[in-house]
């Protein structure tokens, strides 16, 4: 049964994935922009209004998830759930409709997120947790890399992109929503938020992540956007670079989870801030050239963030408390997921759909990962991680 367990917890990042590359990174906000009249704007607070939610709704389905152990029952829902919403877009046609069954649809896929996260526990030891999280995240990409590729050359339009998306998706997530179990707790724990809420360490790495992700999730959101206003790039383009990018996501998260069996996690993690900083300010200056070794700069970024952040996360909490401190994390996560947007749609929307004023937000989002490496080496300073 634990093989079985593996095998469906590891598919089921590659069906996440699948939804976040095709979704969320390429062919929704091209939808929304070039078929439907809407603007980035339109789709950053859309996206940024659904994260808001599922922050509140997260931290409250977390705290129940642990106190009555039903974090493997409510991802079942959010998967259905998802699965439902996502068919539904190729019958769209009003922009309005596709944004409100896009908030929900992200909504869903944010909440399953935190429940998937805290399974790791359930279904690995220590031994070999950092392995099976980047086992996780390389087939994750496998999932992002095959899904836009088979998508963008099978389909004759967007709306069918998202037949084949919800196809893919289902498939995937169904050895999850059959096998997945949490492990049955002799004892019941009564959660108090406030005494997590005083763990310094602990929020110390949440703050770090928040500015963390906030570079990532501004790249996932918008980096087509930016190919396509900026470099020129047309669809086909963009989906090789970011099949591309996947390509090194793939090879480099499993080589990452095996070093995080034999080295400290929480140490390695500051060097993946510095990373991004470097990476973004490169994006920044690149040509139709060089922009392809930026995207593998980022490819291998990207796996090692996901493949680490969860990793550090379970070694420094209570086993009891896990899926509400990955809420916390998923806090964390999800108010960069509103920032970056907000930030970016803010700044075009003052300085108008020039490649100039893409360059001004990639420029600020830039600054985050620093401020996040100087906050995570605060955590460092407190914490007693190794």
């Amino acid at each position: 049964m634990r093989k079985v367990s593996l095998f469906s917890w590891t598919v089921f990042d590659f069906a996440e994935t699948v939804f976040s590359a095709n979704i969320i990174s390429v062919f929704f906000p091209l939808w929304v922009i070039n078929t439907l009249g809407g603007s980035s704007y339109h789709y950053s607070f859309v996206y940024s209004a659904s994260i808001f939610i599922s922050i509140l709704l997260g931290m409250l389905t977390g705290k129940i998830a642990d106190e009555k152990g039903y974090k493997d029952l409510f991802f079942k829902f959010a998967v259905v759930s998802v699965v439902v919403s996502l068919s539904s877009l190729y019958f769209i046609e009003s922009l309005f409709v596709a944004l409100v069954t896009f908030f929900f649809m992200n909504l869903f896929y944010q909440q399953s997120l935190i429940f998937y996260n805290s399974l790791l526990f359930d279904i690995s030891s220590e031994k070999n947790r950092g392995f099976i999280s980047g086992i996780g995240v390389g087939i994750g990409y496998i999932g992002g890399v095959v899904s836009l590729l088979i998508s963008n050359y099978l389909a004759d339009s967007i709306t069918e992109t998202f037949l084949i998306t919800a196809a893919i998706f289902s498939l995937f997530v169904l050895p999850s929503v059959i096998f997945l179990k949490s492990q049955k707790k002799a004892k019941k724990f009564k959660i108090n938020i406030r005494d997590i809420i005083k763990d310094k360490p602990f929020l110390f790495f949440i703050l770090s992540i928040l500015f963390l992700t906030d570079a990532a999730h501004g790249l996932i959101i918008f980096m087509s956007i930016y190919l396509n206003k900026v470099l020129e790039f047309s669809q086909d383009q963009i989906v090789n670079i970011t099949a591309i990018a996947g390509i090194f996501a793939i090879i480099s998260a499993p080589v990452t989870g095996y070093f995080l069996n034999k080295i400290s996690p929480a140490k390695f993690f500051q060097l993946i801030f510095l990373g991004w900083f470097v990476t973004f300010i490169a994006l920044i200056f690149s040509d139709k050239y060089s922009i392809y070794l930026v995207a593998i700069s980022f490819g291998i970024l990207l796996a090692s963030l996901w493949t680490t952040m969860r990793i550090v996360l379970i070694s420094i909490s209570p086993e009891h408390e896990l899926t509400t401190r990955f809420a916390f994390m998923a806090l964390s996560e999800r108010m960069a997921s509103i920032i970056s947007p907000v930030i970016w749609g803010v700044v075009i929307l003052i300085l108008g759909e020039t490649a100039f004023s893409y360059k001004v937000a990639t420029f600020i989002l830039s600054l985050f990962p620093l401020v996040g490496f100087i906050i995570y080496r605060r955590f460092l300073n407190y914490s007693s991680v190794n």
